[in-house]
């Protein structure tokens, strides 16, 4: 009996194996393509499916692909494009669709789907496209029956392999009915992310090189796309990208969940490939042209043109510091030295549509960027470049992380940080925030510069106008302090900082700051600005 019972055991075992073993050689081949809408979307290009080979993929070897393209030659990428789209100007490129039953996996079913987008424009070199499937990619090939050009004239004849120049994700933020555009990547290493009802605004990239340089800055690119097909109940879509550049290369993780506050979360590894000045992480690019800080200029007739209007920084020692943007003279890079910082962005903190009164481009819904590091990023500088400009087409804010100090070409350095689109920033409730900054002359004194910071709460509005708040300002080494007085204006329960500073040396900078404290503790964000000479 005991000999019976050592048999059966002795089976089982080995079915269980076999079902192991059986289980194990299933996982590792290649994964059925044959039910996927992109083979529609192929058979445009390639009649023999046998030609689109299917080869296995992982992040790893994302990573030694770039770790290996570090060590060559860097080859630019080809323009694919012809002199008809090359010289499309804006207003006529947006005018290409991609036909919606063409999007990849809609056929499906899945929340989840791709368009892409044609070159033209600025947009003249392609990229490569991949879906990935279990442990297995296989490229999604140019179709120019997906796309719809009949709105322009003399297209011309275009060349079959002429590929894509980016590509669109959709889900269904908005309204289960439908799916809606919230994830663009087009241009260098450019990407956009909309949460719910919101309009697109600022960019965030991928890295940014000798940005604000006396010199111009490289732009490396995501030559390569590998696209994980979400599960129908899936919320979140993992893209994979290569980056190759004059300056560097890299491998990236995106994971990205649309909704009501749609986030990415980006894993990378970047190789230099020489030594650079400035090495941006977690790059954010932004329109500012004017607000009520300097007031509307001549000839414009809306109170307000900007996708952002401050940096908010949330510092290792836990200092929430507001730097409004400005629209300046010159090119301007300022730098905030910090270690472990806990987040930084650029906010749009004006979401009131009567300070704007642009019903077609609505400010008010675009959306702020706020960086949160996954690993501490260790020491560094957050940067602001501000860029002059008299338009409202022009992303000529930018801001990102800098280590110190800058890797050396040829090593390995890895990143992770997580950045979100909201509507409000991440200021805490109780703290007052900054408002509204607006910068006059005095009245019979050319010399003397006027400032009114708007201070907003919860709790400080509740207060009696006669309540004793105080303000700490620290006028720095170049400017000195005239007056002060805070008020709280009770049409808009706001409390407003006004004071007045001398410039000491009319030709150099004055770095400002100003709290608000009750009871000796600080009750508000620190708002700094710097006052540039004439």
């Amino acid at each position: 009996m005991l000999r019976l019972h050592i048999i059966l055991a002795f089976v089982a075992t080995a079915l269980l194996f076999a079902v192991a073993d059986r289980q194990q050689r299933r996982d590792r081949e290649e994964p059925d393509f044959s039910s996927s809408p992109l083979l529609s979307v192929m058979e445009g290009e390639i009649s023999d499916h046998s030609t689109l080979p299917t080869f296995k993929f992982s992040f790893s070897d994302l990573k030694g692909r770039a770790r290996a393209l570090s060590k060559q030659r860097y080859i630019p990428p080809k323009h694919s494009t012809t002199d008809f789209l090359k010289g499309l100007p804006w207003n006529q490129y947006k005018n290409i669709f991609f036909r919606p039953e063409k999007s990849v996996w809609k056929k499906e079913g899945n929340p989840f789907q791709l368009q892409f987008l044609h070159p033209g424009h600025l947009y003249n070199t392609n990229i490569r496209v991949f879906e990935v499937r279990g442990d297995f990619a296989r490229e999604i090939a140019y179709d120019p029956s997906s796309f719809d050009l009949s709105k322009l004239k003399g297209v011309g004849e275009l060349p079959p392999n002429l590929g894509y120049s980016g590509f669109k994700i959709h889900f269904p933020i908005n309204t289960q009915e439908h799916t809606d555009e919230f994830a663009v990547f087009q241009g260098a290493s450019y990407y956009r992310i909309i949460s719910k009802k919101q309009w697109y605004g600022l960019s965030a990239r991928g890295i940014a090189i000798n940005t604000g340089m006396p010199y111009p800055e490289d732009f490396p690119s995501f030559r390569e796309f590998y696209i994980v097909k979400p599960d129908k109940t899936d919320s979140t879509i993992t893209v994979y990208a290569l980056l190759d550049g004059r300056t560097a290369t890299g491998a990236y993780e995106f994971q990205i969940t649309p909704g009501k506050v749609s986030a990415v979360k980006v894993n990378a590894e970047v190789i230099l490939r020489t030594k650079v000045d400035r090495l941006g992480i977690a790059p954010l690019t932004s329109m500012y042209w004017y607000s009520e800080t300097r007031g509307i200029p001549k000839g414009q007739a809306y109170p307000e043109s900007h996708d952002s209007d401050g940096l908010l920084i949330h510092s290792g020692k836990g200092e929430w510091i507001w730097r409004p943007l400005d629209n300046p003279k010159r090119s301007t890079t300022y730098s905030f030295s910090d270690e472990n910082p806990r987040g930084f962005g650029l906010i749009q903190r004006d979401r009131e549509f009567q300070n704007y009164q642009h019903s077609e481009m609505k400010y008010q819904l675009r959306p702020s960027a706020w960086v949160e590091p996954e690993v501490p990023f260790g020491k560094g500088s957050i940067h602001l470049l501000e860029n002059p400009t008299v338009q409202d087409s022009d992303d000529n804010m930018g801001a990102y992380w800098m280590p110190e100090p800058i890797p050396q070409p040829g090593t390995p350095f890895d990143f992770s940080y997580t950045v979100r689109w909201p509507d409000t920033d991440p200021l805490p409730d109780s703290m007052a925030k900054v408002v509204a900054t607006r910068i006059g002359d005095a009245q019979g004194d050319p010399d003397l510069k006027m400032f009114y910071v708007d201070f907003k709460s919860s709790n400080l509005s509740s207060l009696d106008p006669f309540a004793y708040i105080q303000a700490r300002i620290d006028t720095g080494e170049n400017a000195e302090l005239s007056e002060y007085s805070v008020q709280k204006i009770e049409e808009t329960g706001v409390w407003r900082l006004t004071f007045g500073v001398y410039p000491k040396n009319k030709f150099r900078p004055s770095d400002l700051k100003a709290a608000l404290s009750r009871n000796q503790e600080i009750i508000s964000e620190t708002w700094n600005f710097v006052l540039e000479p004439n």
